[in-house]
């Protein structure tokens, strides 16, 4: 019973992989295993059955296993194999071991209790206990297999190397159905003795010498030249395959085309029978007309030809509230960026709570904007509002940069609609929105409200209040709460 790993055999190198994809292994201590496998069922499996070695550690320790019911530790011993369903084409060696000192007699002792023929557990199984016998002086295990004689599964106490090895002696009574027809030869019997010598030499050599009757190089060379024959024609029915997904693509394109066009004429048709029914029909007020009339926040600054520049007011009522309450908290943040030096970090949020979350006040804010009917909406940065829009300070984002974000997609979609209304009322949102995530924008705008000396914050009532002066009657309501 050696206890050198086996690693590097010719039987377990990657050009045997390929040869032998149906004789695998999984979760081994070595290669030795398999090698020995591959050895001796290449000429007896059949080439659409498989055979799979498998390895499972138990990692109880023995007062787990003691303390637990019969139905957690089969669970604990079986979880592999349950997750392994067999199937009529596959053999399986499945080795369940523990690998706490302590645990491995009780395992058996419950297996044994509990598995097997007429048992709770692996029914379909039978106790080997002739292996047990042989096995008795070497290693603790108890086998079992099942009533085909395709699979079995061996629990053993810890898997030393050198039980590992020496359990290869009796792979032809772990899958029967393999040798029933065709019993070990002379020199399979040699090789599997060889497996408990106390060095591996032996083994070794003659592992080696069953490569001699098998050609891998051979074997590979026919598992690449099966089809070369018909090479040729496998890869122009490959090209035609994909002509024809190419002009399936094709006509699938022109007709989607043509279902464009066609919608186009419609939607184009409808579009001109509306125009036209606007230009011949001037007895009432348009749409736009009656929008401007109501709404009392827009304010037009002139119309050019097909353009019209406008003035959005409103309150600062579009944001992210969790963003809000994420930064307005880091006064070391853009939110507190540039204050003017009369203000502290904690009135600016006071402030801050006062408009954004408690609802207390409520920021006037103003944007420019121009539509026009051929090119479309958007924002005009730098304007210089007029005096009605003394009393709102302008949205930092729009007057600096002429930026309204998503907005902008909006804005062009209800355009080219003609949808003007809905393209002015976007414009109207978007005056009133503050990106909190925005830090240069958030940071002008601290900068920009804490010094500003316009009346833009509205307190209950009505009444109108310049930032500094809305701070100052924050504080006098702290000390006299009820002024």
């Amino acid at each position: 019973m050696f206890t050198k790993g086996i690693y590097d055999t010719t039987l377990t190198s990657a050009a045997a992989d390929k040869l032998f994809a149906n004789i695998t292994d999984s979760n081994t201590p070595d290669k030795s295993f398999l090698a020995t496998l591959r050895a001796l069922l290449h000429k007896r499996l059949p080439q659409h059955e498989s055979v799979r070695l498998t390895c499972s550690a138990i990692h109880r320790s023995g007062q787990e296993v003691f303390c637990a019911t019969n139905s957690e530790r089969m669970g604990w011993f079986l979880i592999d194999v349950a997750h392994n369903p067999l199937s009529s084409s596959e053999h399986t060696l499945h080795i369940v071991y523990t690998t706490q000192s302590d645990a491995g007699d009780k395992m058996l002792e419950t297996v044994k209790a509990n598995a097997g023929t007429g048992k709770r557990y692996l029914s379909s199984f039978t106790r080997r206990d002739d292996l047990h016998v042989f096995y008795a002086r070497k290693a603790k295990t108890l086998f079992y297999t099942n009533y085909e004689g395709k699979n079995t599964v061996i629990f053993t106490d810890k898997l030393e190397l050198k039980h590992f090895h020496v359990l290869q002696m009796m792979i032809a009574k772990y899958l029967p159905s393999l040798f029933a027809d065709t019993p070990l030869t002379g020199p399979e019997t040699v090789l599997l003795k060889s497996t408990g010598n106390k060095a591996a030499v032996e083994y070794e050599t003659l592992i080696e010498g069953f490569t001699k009757d098998l050609d891998i190089r051979k074997e590979l060379i026919r598992i690449k030249l099966t089809d070369f024959e018909t090479v040729f024609e496998r890869k122009r029915a490959d090209e035609i395959r994909e002509e024809i997904e190419h002009w399936r693509g094709v006509y699938e394109t022109h007709l989607t085309s043509l279902r464009d066009v066609n919608n186009k004429i419609n939607e184009n048709q409808y579009m001109l029978a509306g125009l036209e029914s606007v230009i011949n029909d001037r007895s009432k007020d348009s749409a736009l007309m009656e929008y401007f009339m109501c709404n009392k926040n827009l304010s037009i600054v002139s119309v050019t030809g097909t353009t019209i520049s406008f003035i959005t007011h409103g309150y600062a009522d579009v944001y992210d509230e969790d963003a809000f309450e994420i930064y307005v908290a880091k006064h070391g943040g853009y939110m507190y960026a540039n204050l003017h030096h009369t203000v502290s970090k904690l009135q600016m949020e006071k402030l801050y709570r006062a408009i954004f979350s408690e609802g207390r006040y409520k920021l006037r804010m103003c944007a420019a904007y121009k539509a026009d009917i051929r090119s479309g909406l958007w924002a005009v940065p730098h304007f210089t509002f007029p005096n009605e829009s003394r009393t709102y300070i302008p949205n930092p984002h729009i007057q600096r940069n002429g930026c309204v974000g998503s907005y902008a997609g909006f804005f062009q979609e209800y355009m080219r609609k003609g949808d003007y209304v809905g393209a002015i009322e976007q414009a109207s949102v978007s005056g009133r929105n503050l990106n909190f995530h925005d830090s240069t924008v958030m940071a002008h705008f601290a900068e920009t409200l804490s010094h500003s000396t316009i009346s833009c914050i509205e307190a209950p009532g009505g009444v109108l209040l310049t930032p500094k002066e809305a701070i100052k009657r924050l504080e006098r309501g702290a000390v006299c709460p009820d002024l």
